[in-house]
């Protein structure tokens, strides 16, 4: 587990809009490339718009692999890729997200990448996100990576003011995937966090685009009655699980389509007396 925090200067009423954006599987041949060039897009249109990287960027399987088959590797990729097919898949979805590297705060890994770094003897989650020369994070610098599970911690103050208050997102690549029934995603989004104090508690990997909240009771610090509100969600993802004329693994599983889309959290600032921002996490749908 890792942790990262920047500190965001608003004003009364600006906007702070996080994307969640994540399961690529670049490599795939049911990789969405026109919902993601759309999800660039609308990050790179957004003045008050940063991201993070929830993993799975790359499909990672490659000839080595018992899961490996020819059939599934997108047309485009040539036979001489083969012989470095991660680190190929690397550079095309870098390619594709290069106009918004300077926008992104930091990167997971997904079980794709860490499985291609046990058994692969490449570190392809190192090598994508050595890839970029600059980050919102820290302009200049690659972004953190902050692992499977990690923290980023956001923290907002106000110019000429000391007034200050904290988001803090947690942030998981996912777990299970073996659910078949409707209201699997968010069970698992929640049995994910069921242990984690966040504002915002985001996982990817099960290629749900879903959302929910829940009022929690406290006590602040003038120890009145306080309703902390905190926000659960899965990310989404970019690869299809049906498409006419290709074979998927995933579609072998008996599963709905996947939803294409990314997660958005859109924090605004408020006035320092009311200490805290408002918080909505939205699902951006796409294709």
């Amino acid at each position: 587990m890792e942790i990262a925090k920047k500190e965001f200067k608003l004003k009364i009423g600006e906007k702070l809009n996080i994307y969640f954006l994540g399961d690529t599987h670049e490599g795939n041949c049911n990789h969405a490339d026109t919902e993601l060039k759309e999800a660039v897009r609308i990050i790179l249109n957004d003045p008050g718009g940063y991201w993070i990287g929830m993993g799975d960027y790359v499909e990672a399987i490659n000839s080595k692999d018992p899961r490996f088959n020819p059939v599934e590797i997108a047309e485009y990729y040539r036979l001489k890729d083969l012989k470095d097919l991660p680190k190929k898949q690397a550079d095309y979805i870098f390619a594709k997200l290069k106009p918004i590297e300077g926008k992104c705060l930091a990167l997971l890994i997904g079980n794709h990448e860490e499985s291609y770094m046990r058994h692969g003897g490449f570190d392809v989650y190192d090598y994508f996100r050595n890839l970029f020369s600059t980050s919102a994070h820290n302009p200049g610098h690659a972004p953190p990576k902050l692992g499977y599970v990690g923290f980023y911690r956001i923290i907002l103050s106000q110019p000429k003011s000391d007034a200050h208050y904290k988001v803090d997102i947690a942030l998981n690549h996912g777990i299970g995937g073996g659910g078949y029934r409707e209201g699997y995603p968010i069970n698992k989004v929640h049995d994910c966090f069921r242990w984690v104090d966040a504002e915002i508690c985001v996982m990817g990997h099960i290629h749900a685009l879903v959302e929910d909240s829940k009022k929690i009771q406290g006590v602040n610090n003038a120890v009145n009655l306080d309703k902390r509100e905190r926000f659960y969600g899965s990310s989404g993802c970019f690869l299809w699980t049906f498409q006419e004329g290709k074979t998927n693994y995933f579609e072998h599983k008996g599963k709905n389509e996947s939803d294409m889309g990314m997660l958005k959290a859109e924090i605004t600032q408020t006035h320092p007396r009311h200490n805290k921002p408002r918080i909505k996490l939205e699902k951006i749908k796409l294709g």
